[in-house]
């Protein structure tokens, strides 16, 4: 899992779990801070799905080489799909792979380029002020 940085541990906290808050000038730290719990948050809940996703392999009638590297090849292009957002030059920089070949994989394993797209409200600063004076 990629190593998220921006929260520190020393920081105090308040009763509810929320960081203390210092100064009214804090808003872009507070926006900051935010935006790396998200990215936190998303990356641990992309995490999590992955490990849902991994399949035992059945040894019952024998291992077939050629369906299990089928297999494992179509869950790393949806993988680097989702990761890229559907984006297929980016998936194939990520795979390390020519445009084209990732292209004829997936027509050839019927793969959908297509991700999980997860959205948020966007607060405005006088938004972000009138919740801290709430708080």
């Amino acid at each position: 899992m990629e190593e998220m940085t921006g929260w520190d541990e020393k920081e105090a906290l308040s009763p509810d779990g929320a960081p203390e808050q210092q100064a009214a000038g804090e808003t872009s730290d507070l926006a900051h801070r935010a935006q790396v719990l998200k990215d936190l948050a998303l990356a641990l809940l992309s995490e999590v799905q992955t490990l849902g996703d991994h399949q035992a392999m059945e040894t019952g009638n024998g291992i077939d080489f050629y369906d299990e590297v089928r297999r494992f090849e179509i869950e790393l292009i949806q993988r680097a799909l989702k990761k890229t957002g559907g984006h297929q030059m980016r998936a194939a920089r990520l795979l390390n792979v020519k445009v084209t070949t990732l292209n004829s994989k997936i027509k050839r394993y019927h793969i959908t380029p297509t991700a999980q797209v997860y959205t948020y409200p966007v607060l405005s600063n006088r938004n972000v002020e009138e919740l801290r004076k709430r708080a």
